[in-house]
């Protein structure tokens, strides 16, 4: 039976790309337990009945989006060098995902507050002036109302003080920015918003859209380590 009070605690940051986006938080959970046990680490589980696998993902990425930002926490029973902990994870991960990184938490997931988007989107049928006339006329705007998903049911909020855009731009036939969103357990505004915004001012909801998040920060703009 392990010792509450002798564990490691590590956190892994790692990348999920490719044909990864399509699972969902639930079946990474599952990806990450099976391919732990293969790795062949000496990881800490929960006491009790049904002992597990302690794991701890700071901030889950939504369904059909790509990171290079992603972490996990987990707790080892004897040390070992942070280098071969990645070289054997990665060795079991399923294809998608890639360990770039171990190290001791320096900062609580709890105080997550920013995260850094790449962002792009195809607008078949839309005038390229129209379009981006449209978007920054929705976006200067003071307010800009949304109707968000919480826990105790729907809710209008103006994401606008939440929200940090670069400029939209085209290029071949797609337009790209990047966005800095509000993130964390206070508030989180999905990229989904943005659009969900745009479609209620624009009546028009861009097609083929691609997110993939490249940072999370806390309230100093640190990044989350």
């Amino acid at each position: 039976m392990n010792d509450m009070t002798n564990f490691i605690d590590v956190r892994l940051f790692y990348t999920k790309t490719g044909s990864a986006k399509y699972i969902s938080h639930l079946d990474v959970m599952r990806a990450f337990q099976r391919a732990l046990k293969r790795s062949k680490i000496d990881f800490w589980y929960t006491e009790g009945f049904h002992p597990h696998l302690y794991l701890t993902f700071a901030l889950p990425l939504s369904l059909g989006y790509e990171s290079v930002a992603e972490s996990v926490d987990f707790r080892l029973v004897a040390p070992m060098p942070y280098e071969e902990i990645v070289r054997r994870i990665n060795a079991v991960l399923p294809v998608g995902f890639k360990a770039i990184a171990a190290g001791k938490p320096k900062m609580d997931a709890k105080k997550i507050r920013f995260a850094d988007y790449d962002i792009s989107f195809a607008a078949e049928g839309k005038d390229v002036e129209q379009m981006l006339a449209d978007w920054y006329r929705c976006f200067d705007r003071e307010e800009v109302p949304v109707v968000k998903k919480t826990k105790s049911g729907e809710k209008e909020i103006n994401i606008r003080p939440h929200i940090k855009l670069s400029k939209l731009e085209n290029k071949e036939g797609r337009y790209f920015f990047r966005a800095r969103l509000a993130s964390g357990v206070e508030l989180n505004i999905n990229p989904d918003l943005l659009f969900a915004a745009f479609d209620n001012f624009a009546g028009f909801r861009p097609e083929d859209i691609s997110v993939r998040r490249t940072a999370v920060y806390n309230e100093k703009m640190e990044k989350f380590r």
